[in-house]
């Protein structure tokens, strides 16, 4: 059931004036029922088959009109998009894992479709080098594939043979990282949160972009310290509020799980 709430009582509201988008492999979803009146509506959509998201919009136009007869001119298109699970996508994945939905999106986008053998690996962590391919995902678009890598990563400690070299090379042509220091990226690293903050701001306000210095919001990351005013903005974005117990854990690990959520919120994966 969706909840449709209009800013004033309207009449000529019926089934026909909503319509679905849906993302992911959702066939055969359709609304099903509908009832209310003044300026509270509900709606019911029938889910159909398979895993993905669905959103109900308000059409432009139709018959809905106010009070003093004045028609709907503009519709409506963001609303809450609501995860659909039919079956698990992955088998180490319950649908009651804490961010079971966050990994539907982010699979359901294309930025991954799992570490193998029908497994997603939530609690595995992640890599420098993975994490320079979901980042360019991210940015781009699943479909993205990065120029060639040509006769130098411009890394000490990555090969042009090496399985993300493209995707590491192009992630530094475009500013996002200079690596890990004395001119090499650690590929094999794991990433921590503090480190992913960085990588992620820059991603969404662009590599020149300077956060506001750190006020100390946090109990575990002092001003002046390693990323703390990217972890600040990383918060004042709405794309985090820590690890609990006002602490954000800077330099713990960053899981597959984890990251999921941070890059639904991040990119605004539907």
């Amino acid at each position: 059931d969706f909840t449709v709430t209009f800013s004033e009582s309207v009449t000529g509201v019926d089934a026909t004036d909503f319509t679905l988008s849906t993302t992911g492999g959702i066939s055969g979803a359709a609304v099903s029922g509908f009832s209310g009146s003044g300026s509270v509506y509900t709606v019911t959509v029938n889910t159909g088959s398979g895993n993905g998201t669905i959103r109900l919009n308000v059409v432009t136009g139709g018959g809905i009109q106010d009070a003093a007869g004045n028609s709907l001119v503009t519709g409506f298109t963001t609303g809450q998009a609501y995860s659909v699970t039919k079956s698990p996508t992955f088998t180490d994945v319950s649908p009651t894992y804490w961010a079971g939905t966050y990994i539907e999106l982010l699979v359901n986008s294309g930025i991954t479709s799992g570490c193998g053998g029908g497994n997603f690996c939530p609690e595995s962590a992640v890599t420098r080098s993975q994490l320079a391919i979901f980042m360019l995902r991210g940015i781009h678009g699943a479909a993205y594939t990065p120029p060639a890598v040509g006769a130098s990563t411009g890394f000490g400690d990555v090969s042009t043979t090496h399985w993300a070299a493209a995707w590491i090379k192009q992630l530094a042509a475009e500013g996002i990282t200079s690596g890990c220091g004395g001119g090499n990226y650690c590929p094999d690293q794991v990433v921590t949160r503090a480190q992913l903050a960085i990588f992620l701001v820059r991603a969404k306000h662009g590599v020149a972009f300077i956060p506001p210095t750190a006020t100390g919001i946090f109990t575990d990351v002092l001003t002046g310290s390693f990323g703390a005013n990217y972890i600040e903005q990383l918060v004042a974005d709405g794309i985090t509020s820590g690890c609990g117990g006002s602490n954000y854990c800077p330099s713990n690990t960053v899981t597959r799980a984890q990251m999921a959520v941070f890059f639904v919120r991040t990119f605004n994966l539907p």
